[in-house]
């Protein structure tokens, strides 16, 4: 087989009934059918992954993306259509699927192994290397029922990145957890991807997409609206979020876009932004009102963590409506942060921006610019107030030229 995953015309269809006891009594005989709705989940969906792809899989709230998700891994059947997979497949669909709560972490491994294709004999070979992954030393004994959401993550996803399998589905579980557990995720995840393995990765963050997956297939109304780039992709779907999701809305390029808050880790020191603030770069004090052409600047104080790291900072420009209108980062210049402690300036030169009002954002992210240690925005808006009527987004440098036609002449021939 020369894909990983082939998709053919798959479907799913779902029955909404009124009341529950409706669809209970449809499948007695001597019942007379009640009425109910069809909501169609995936409609006529065609996919080829090939082997040692990663496809990051976009689309808002309802889409489809879990429901196909599901149903490649096993956990619901399609309506209509067909689908093969080659190879083991490991997933992490729901927080706790595949755990029986009331049974201790040591427990849960040996059965949920069991339910992704591992003998006793092979769980118990890999026992060590499960709780050396998921760092849950002190509570593998404890009930699954007292753990907390991140604590849940790290014991699923350690368990099943530990069957060492062909293909790899993740849908957006990995938005739970704790700083350092999701960099480790994400490096087993690029470990991964380096060893020639396929990986399904549903995320609504677009950064995530863009930096984990070559590959990436925009959902929507179940059905694919987008298969391709990853950045073409996201770049696609952030357009079209900025059209039609209202406003009040996160952006796609939101670091967590309606995920989970991201649990503390308790005694974890992690490089952090101190401080950022806009500046007029000549005088070096704080402003934050511009005009189109003026240079910019962001100043960023930057502490590292207990653990130096050597860091890259990533600074953007979002439209109060969502849409990112500029984005750089010291990754893209070779510069990188190797310092306990630093002031960091950008300077952006003749701002091209026309009038609004902008949020600036800024990330702090490790030296492959994959894990995000640190968000925040600068502490004022960037305004931008045009001196004259010009329209659109950016100012555009342009050169006019008039050709004066001999319209006499031309009459007369």
């Amino acid at each position: 087989m020369d894909n990983a995953i082939e998709v053919r015309n798959l479907s799913k269809t779902y029955r909404i009934y009124a009341n529950p006891w409706h669809r209970l009594t449809e499948k007695l005989p001597w019942c007379n059918p009640h009425p109910y709705k069809e909501v169609r989940a995936l409609q006529n969906v065609n996919l080829d992954i090939p082997h040692g792809t990663c496809v990051g899989l976009v689309g808002p709230n309802g889409a489809g993306k879990s429901t196909l998700l599901k149903i490649l891994t096993g956990t619901t059947y399609p309506t209509g259509g067909s689908y093969t997979i080659s190879g083991r497949v490991a997933s992490l669909l729901e927080l706790g699927a595949g755990f029986n709560q009331y049974f201790s972490g040591r427990e849960n491994i040996y059965m949920n192994a069991a339910l992704l294709g591992l003998t006793h004999a092979e769980a118990k070979s890999k026992y060590e290397q499960i709780l050396d992954f998921s760092e849950l030393y002190d509570f593998i004994d404890a009930p699954i029922r007292t753990y907390s959401s991140g604590m849940v993550c790290r014991l699923g996803f350690s368990v099943a990145v530990a069957t060492d399998p062909e293909v790899l589905i993740i849908d957006e579980i990995l938005a739970v957890g704790d700083m350092s557990f999701r960099r480790k995720c994400a490096d087993k995840i690029i470990e991964f991807k380096k060893s020639g393995k396929t990986l399904f990765f549903c995320s609504h963050s677009l950064y995530d997409v863009r930096q984990l997956c070559d590959t990436a297939m925009w959902i929507d109304h179940g059905e694919v609206k987008m298969f391709g780039d990853s950045v073409e992709v996201t770049n696609e779907y952030a357009t079209y979020c900025a059209k039609h999701v209202d406003k009040d809305d996160a952006s796609p390029w939101d670091s967590e876009n309606g995920g989970p808050v991201p649990e503390p880790f308790v005694g974890e020191q992690m490089p952090e932004i101190v401080s950022s603030h806009l500046i007029d770069p000549k005088t070096r004090e704080r402003r934050n009102v511009f005009a189109p052409g003026d240079d910019v600047g962001v100043e960023i104080h930057v502490k590292n963590g207990k653990v130096r790291e050597r860091l890259n900072l990533a600074v953007g420009a979002l439209r109060t409506d969502g849409t990112l209108c500029v984005a750089t980062t010291t990754e893209f210049d070779n510069v990188l942060i190797d310092a306990e402690e630093a002031i960091v300036t950008l300077v952006m030169p003749s701002i091209k921006l026309l009038s609004g009002e902008f949020v600036v954002p800024v990330w702090l992210l490790d030296e492959k610019g994959v894990h995000r240690f640190h968000e925040r925005p600068t502490e004022d808006n960037l305004i931008i107030q045009n001196r004259n009527k010009e329209l659109g987004l950016f100012l555009v440098e342009r050169e006019w030229s008039i050709r004066v036609l001999d319209v006499a002449n031309k009459a007369a021939d």
